[in-house]
């Protein structure tokens, strides 16, 4: 008969040691692998801001391909974007709008993008909706989608200003993206011209980047 030998004490202990030193290096790699909610949320967001934009464009909404032409231009995009979205509340009869140029539309300046984008920035930080639902400290239009993402602002009319740089119009209308609701992260500001094109802050141009193949392009580049 062949004598059967099982584990010693020191040979376990081995074995357990090194289990534990495997553990203790893949542990942080599976958490940094780990998707950021927040970032697979802002993500999904920009793209439903895109997708819908070209969708609402194409509408009865605006027949003309012109958000300008419309009855009440800014609201008849807040309702037709959201009716467009699985939403769980919504207000576009929202009377206040958010402060931009002192009471114009935002005005993009390709020749300083930096700063035009840092301004865009700023409206959404200064006009933040904490408590949409009830309407916070203010009275924006805005919408709640079912994934938790506040959006607002839908301000002014896409024709308050029509200014043109390079025979191109520079003239944006404010909407805010707040991925995490009440949470900590900032919101996002992105601006709608009349015929649908999309920018985004320098915030949202950072986010956008991170891990991505693709430039973000405004109209400067």
């Amino acid at each position: 008969m062949r004598n059967k030998r099982g584990f010693t004490l020191a040979e376990l202990m081995i074995v357990l040691t090194i289990l534990g030193v495997v553990a203790a290096i893949l542990t942080p790699l599976a958490f940094n692998a780990a998707p950021d909610e927040n970032k697979l949320k802002f993500k999904k967001a920009y793209y439903t801001l895109q997708r819908t934009t070209d969708a609402v464009m194409n509408s009865d909404s605006y027949p003309e391909g012109d958000m300008s032409k419309a009855t009440n231009p800014a609201k008849t995009f807040c309702y037709a974007f959201s009716d467009m979205l699985n939403t769980m509340y919504d207000n576009c009869e929202g009377t206040q709008a958010l402060q931009v140029n002192s009471g114009s539309a935002f005005t993009y300046d390709p020749s300083n993008s930096t700063t035009s984008l840092d301004t865009l920035d700023s409206y959404c930080t200064a006009g933040l909706v904490s408590d949409p639902i009830t309407g916070g400290a203010n009275n924006l239009p805005k919408f709640i989608t079912q994934d938790g993402i506040f959006w607002w602002g839908f301000d002014y009319d896409f024709d308050a200003v029509g200014t043109k740089v390079n025979n191109i119009r520079v003239d944006y209308s404010v909407i805010c993206v707040d991925v995490d609701g009440e949470g900590g992260e900032n919101a996002f500001a992105f601006g709608v011209r009349n015929d649908g094109k999309v920018i985004v802050g320098n915030r949202a141009r950072t986010w956008l980047k991170e891990g991505a193949n693709s430039v973000i392009h405004t109209e400067d580049e």
